[in-house]
This record gives C-alpha cells, sequence and structure tokens, in this order.
C-alpha cells in the first residue's frame, strides 16, 4: 500500500513534548515494518502550528494527495495531532474514509472504548446526513429544471429521441415516428380493448 505519514506540533508543546523529528521517526518505523511504500513526498509536517485550525499547509498537503488518490493509508501519531477539536477529527476522518483512505494511529487505534464508539457513529452520522443532503439537491435540481420546462437527462423515454442543445435552443426530446406507432398501439391495447399486461406481452412476443 502507498501510505503518508503526517506530524505536527505547536510551538508551545514542542519543548514539553515529541518533537517532528522524533514523531518521523517513529512513523517511517511504522511504515517500514508494515510493507507501505512511502516517498518523500508522502511525509508532510506543520510545525508551529495548532491542531485548533485546519488552515494548515502540511494537512492541506496531505488532503489534496488523498483526494487525488496517491496514498492509499495515512499514518499519524495519535488523534491530536492531526486536529485538536473533535469535530475536526470527525471531518478530516470522514473525509479519508469518503474516497478509500484508511487511518493508523499509532499511539491510540481504535478501540472499543466509549469515546472511539462515539467517534465512530459521528463519523458515520456525518456521511448519512452528507448522502440525504446530496439527494434531496439532486431531486430539487431535476424538479427545478421540469418545472422551467428543461430537459432532465439525456436518455428519452420509448418513442422519443433526444435532440441536443443548439445555439440558443435548449435541448429536447422530439416523437420517434417509428417508435410512437408502436406506443399508440399499445395504448389501444391498454385503455380502449383493455388488455392486460400479460396478454400484451405475449402479442408483442408471439403477434395478435
Amino acid at each position: 500500500m502507498h501510505a503518508a505519514v503526517y506530524a505536527r506540533v505547536s510551538t508551545e508543546r514542542q519543548e514539553r513534548q515529541q518533537t517532528i523529528d522524533s514523531q518521523l521517526v517513529d512513523l517511517r518505523a511504522w511504515a517500514e515494518s508494515n510493507g507501505h511504500n512511502l516517498n518523500d513526498s508522502h511525509v508532510f509536517r506543520d510545525e508551529g502550528y495548532s491542531g485548533a485550525r485546519l488552515d494548515r499547509p502540511g494537512l492541506d498537503a496531505l488532503r489534496d494527495a488523498v483526494r487525488d488518490g496517491e496514498v492509499d493509508i495515512v499514518a499519524v501519531l495519535a488523534p491530536a495531532c492531526l486536529a485538536r477539536r473533535y469535530a475536526y477529527q470527525v471531518l478530516l476522518l470522514e473525509e479519508f474514509r469518503r474516497v478509500g483512505c484508511a487511518v493508523a494511529f499509532l499511539n491510540r487505534a481504535i478501540t472499543d472504548d466509549p469515546g472511539d464508539q462515539l467517534l465512530l457513529q459521528i463519523q458515520g452520522a456525518v456521511a448519512e446526513y452528507e448522502r440525504a443532503l446530496l439527494g434531496e439537491r439532486f431531486r430539487r435540481g431535476k424538479l427545478q429544471k421540469a418545472r422551467a420546462g428543461q430537459i432532465v437527462g439525456t436518455h428519452p423515454p420509448y418513442g422519443y429521441r433526444y435532440l441536443p442543445r443548439q445555439e440558443k435552443a435548449a435541448g429536447q426530446w422530439i416523437i420517434g415516428d417509428a417508435e410512437a406507432e408502436t406506443v399508440r398501439l399499445l395504448y389501444a391495447w391498454l385503455v380502449e380493448e383493455r388488455t392486460t399486461l400479460r396478454q400484451i406481452l405475449k402479442r408483442l412476443n408471439f403477434g395478435p
């Protein structure tokens, strides 16, 4: 797997706890022991940046690499190195998960601890909310187009064909003469003769 590692320390913590270099030593050792490919271009660091904010150059570069599918797994020493705020941790983990990138915390694996389970539940809730939001936006977008008389999609129903947009004229569906005749015949069977769907299928397959 292609791995990326991320290390961060803020200035006030650096003298009291681990430095960037000591974090990277542990992270590189983790990648090697697990057989992951770790390129120098996928070693990201933020020195002197608070974890209470997301606008960090190293983190931005990491997110870009994950978004572009360059890595399969990201290793961080602990959740607090990724972000100090719980909501930011959830946001980043869900962002990585959405594109299929795993996250490994060397000093704190996800366990059955109530706090860890809460994190997973919030991730699930965020993902469900985003799916619902996108679905609703898509539905309302199609409804708005339909109300404005615009074509929704480019795959016309049977009996029509799609005429692409030309200059200022919007795309439209126009009746296909050959298929329209079949539609009229089916309509007559169903409405005028009150033929069942089973009988209609039989007529279409074997003739009247």
